[in-house]
Parts: structure tokens; C-alpha cells; sequence
């Protein structure tokens, strides 16, 4: 059933308009180390013949990438445009606003201009994931502006000193909205305080559980995973600021016979390095998506070691989507909505009952694997996208 919230402010449901295109403000490059909810949803759309294009962040990453592989690249039914950054963002709070808001503008227009050059996006609608755009968006030809929201907006922010620019660019992109889509119903009630009148979808985060299923068939096991004599508690993702290193070393320590397994890119603080003397610790870095199946197939119990704050109680992880694509059992912390998963994971609330979770789903059957990879399929990002097609389309 729609949560009361939701059906109060989201629009009646109809037929997506077959004018309809997307366009993708997003808060990575195309190719970030992990695939993504704004790069899922932009194929998926592309695939079932919705025009689509992906503006990667206006990153010093991004301009590189620019000098090196040009402005825009035309994929299958996806275009991918790389705009200039307006200045390193360690500068921004020392600029004058008026200069900043100048910039910003000159770089919106040649992004505009790009835009024209490479397709028809005149009248598209705008899925803007981070605040960073909200200054560009009055130079860009939008007919609708939509705010996905998947974070909590801290994340965002790339230093402290520019939280409260960050803010102000958040509250500016609310107020232009013509609505908004959420991946938690915290998320929506934050949106809801300061502009009660905006139609408001959530719409979950998910996973392509083909692809998983299929790469992971097909592909040996990883090298440098450990023997399969020995049982795996595995993670795949980024371990950024949201990652409960104290719940690691809690559970490496009272569970000495398992190894714990960390597949994804680090945020350079160095976290990884009191490990250093764990015997069943291993960090193994990023991986490339397409072989990211085969570490999670090889795991015997997939857990999201969240820290209990903001950012985390706000999350609604992709990863627990992909984990249960393969029917794997998943232990987490408290995460955002976590009801929505119902009894297809087990959640802990305190370091020890994360540690007994993970010693029950040691001894489960394989009996709810299915219920598991059932409820992964019914989220897919292809029903993702359409949910999305057909909110963007009841605005109007």
C-alpha cells in the first residue's frame, strides 16, 4: 500500500507521454568505480526507447575527461555530455557570490549551447540529482525540473566550509521543482517541511537482476577472493564517511573463523590501515561492475555496515538490491525504510546483534534464496524507470 504521505502529494498516475526525454544532472561521471542509481535509470530509459542523456558533475575529473575524450558521446540511445567545471571547488567559498553566480552561468550556456549541438532537449524534462546545478538549470531549456533525491544532501558537499552554500542551493532547487522523487520517505518529509505543495514520488533505488544473474553464472571465482574453504561475510561498495569502521573491527574480532571481504573504492582517510594486522580482513579496491557479480556470488552472507547518522539512516542501499538478486541472505544496520524489505534481511541495531545475525544467516537453507531473487526482480531498474516515466509524466 502507498505510505499516506506519498499518495497525498504524488500526482495521478498515466501513461508516460511519448514526447517524453530525460535529462540527467547528475552527481558522478558516467563512468564513477560504481555503477550507479542516475546511470541505471538513463539506460533504462534508453532501452525501452525513452530519448535520454547524462550530464556528468561539473568536476575537475569531468573537465579531464573533456580535454581527452571530447564534449559529448553519442552511446546506444544514451548521450553523455562532459561540461567545463566552473572553478575548483576549494575556491568557492572564498569567491564573491556574484562572481560565482557569473561564472556559473557562463558555463551553463556553453553547456546549453552543447546540449543543442548534440540532440533535440528542448522541452525535456530534468532529473537533477545534486544541488551543485541549481544555478545552472535558469540558462537550460527545461520544460520540467525534477529533484531526485537519494542522500541525504551532506554528501554532497565536498568540505565543511561549503555546507551553507550547499544549503542555500539545495533550498533554491526545492523552490524551482516541479517535483520531486525520493529513494526514502525521510527524505521526502524533509522536502515536505519547506514546500509543502510539491508532488512527491518515492521511488526506491534497485537493480538489474539479469545482468547480476548472468555475470555471475559465467564467471569463475575471483583470484583474490580466500578459499572456499573458508565462509565470507562480504561488502561491495564505496567506504566513504558512512562506513562504521568500529562495527568492522567489532565483528573481525569476535568472528576470528569468518573473513570479512570489502570490494569497492575507499574516500583516502586511510581507515583501511587498522586492519593492517587482521588476519580475516581484506580489502580488495575497486572492481568493474560487470565483474562485481562474481565477488558477491562468492560471499556466504552479504552485510551493510552502516554508522547509525544521518547519512545512513537516510540511505536506501543498491547494494541490498544487488545482493539479494543472487539470493544471497544480507545482514545491515538500521538504513532508511528498512520495513521495506521486509523479512529479506536481517537487521541489527547494535554491534552484537549484528554479529549474531550473521552467525544465524551462517546456518540458514536455501530456502529463501528464491523469495530473495523474486523481490530483487520486482525491483529492477527497467520498473523503476517506468515509475519515474510515469510521475515526470502526470506533472505535466
Amino acid at each position: 500500500m502507498m505510505p499516506r504521505s506519498e499518495a497525498r502529494t504524488r500526482p495521478a498516475a498515466r501513461s508516460p507521454r511519448r514526447d517524453i526525454r530525460f535529462v540527467s544532472l547528475a552527481a558522478v561521471p558516467w563512468r564513477f568505480a560504481l555503477a550507479g542509481r542516475t546511470r541505471a535509470l538513463t539506460e533504462a530509459w534508453a532501452a525501452s526507447g525513452v530519448p535520454a542523456a547524462f550530464v556528468q558533475v561539473p568536476s575537475l575529473r569531468t573537465g579531464i575527461e573533456r580535454l581527452i575524450a571530447g564534449a559529448c558521446r553519442r552511446g546506444p540511445g544514451v548521450a553523455v555530455l562532459r561540461p567545463w567545471p566552473v572553478c575548483p571547488s576549494r575556491w568557492w567559498a572564498r569567491m564573491r557570490p556574484a562572481h560565482l553566480l557569473r561564472l556559473t552561468r557562463n558555463r551553463a550556456r556553453e553547456l546549453r549551447r552543447r546540449l543543442d549541438a548534440c540532440g533535440a532537449w528542448d522541452g525535456a524534462v530534468a532529473i537533477v540529482v545534486s544541488p551543485v546545478w541549481a544555478e545552472w538549470l535558469a540558462a537550460l531549456p527545461f520544460r520540467r525540473v525534477i529533484y531526485d533525491c537519494i542522500d541525504d544532501p551532506s554528501v554532497h558537499v565536498p568540505c565543511p566550509r561549503l555546507a551553507g552554500l550547499f544549503a542555500a542551493w539545495e533550498q533554491a532547487l526545492i523552490a524551482r521543482a516541479d517535483g520531486a522523487v525520493v529513494t526514502a520517505e525521510t527524505l521526502a518529509s524533509s522536502i515536505r517541511a519547506r514546500r509543502p505543495d510539491l508532488p512527491i514520488a518515492v521511488i526506491r533505488n534497485g537493480v538489474d537482476p539479469d545482468f547480476f544473474r548472468a555475470h555471475a553464472a559465467r564467471s569463475p571465482r575471483p583470484a583474490d577472493m580466500p578459499p572456499p574453504s573458508r565462509r565470507i561475510v562480504g561488502f561491495v561498495g564505496a567506504l566513504y564517511e558512512w562506513i562504521d569502521w568500529d562495527l568492522i573491527e567489532y565483528a573481525a574480532r569476535a568472528l576470528p573463523e569468518l573473513e570479512f571481504v570489502f570490494v569497492g573504492p575507499d574516500d583516502g582517510r586511510g581507515q583501511a590501515r587498522r586492519f593492517a594486522s587482521a588476519r580475516n580482513v581484506r580489502f580488495l579496491g575497486r572492481r568493474a561492475h560487470d565483474r562485481v557479480p562474481a565477488y558477491v556470488q562468492a560471499f556466504d552472507v552479504c552485510w551493510v555496515p552502516f554508522r547509525g547518522d544521518r547519512v545512513g539512516l537516510a540511505a536506501n542501499p543498491v547494494k541490498i538490491y544487488e545482493y539479494l538478486a543472487l539470493g544471497k541472505p544480507v545482514v545491515s544496520t538500521p538504513v532508511a525504510d528498512v520495513d521495506s524489505f521486509g523479512a529479506h534481511i536481517r537487521v541489527g541495531l547494535t554491534p552484537a546483534e549484528v554479529v549474531e545475525h550473521i552467525r544465524v544467516a551462517l546456518e540458514e537453507t536455501q530456502a529463501p534464496a528464491e523469495a530473495r531473487r523474486s523481490f530483487a526482480r520486482a525491483g529492477s531498474w527497467r520498473a523503476r524507470a517506468q515509475a519515474y516515466a510515469e510521475f515526470a509524466a502526470a506533472l505535466g
